[in-house]
């Protein structure tokens, strides 16, 4: 990422584009890293999010919150 925000230190290499709208999440605030396993195989896959994209496709109940850390 490099410039003046903050450095990028997920679980992934670099941040992912939004899953749901496809667009880029360089610096944005309320980005999400979500993580996909399946039972019985070791299979992962990382989705990228912008936390409001995300909360507007998730069934009722659910929610994203995001967290500074």
């Amino acid at each position: 990422m490099g410039g003046d925000g903050p450095e990028w230190t997920g679980l992934v290499s670099q941040r992912l584009r939004c899953c749901v709208c496809g667009g880029s999440t360089d610096g944005s605030e309320d980005y999400v890293l979500v993580e996909l396993t399946a039972r019985f195989s070791d299979a992962r896959q990382w989705l990228g999010a912008h936390a409001d994209h995300l909360n507007s496709v998730l069934a009722e109940g659910f929610s994203v919150e995001v967290h500074q850390m």
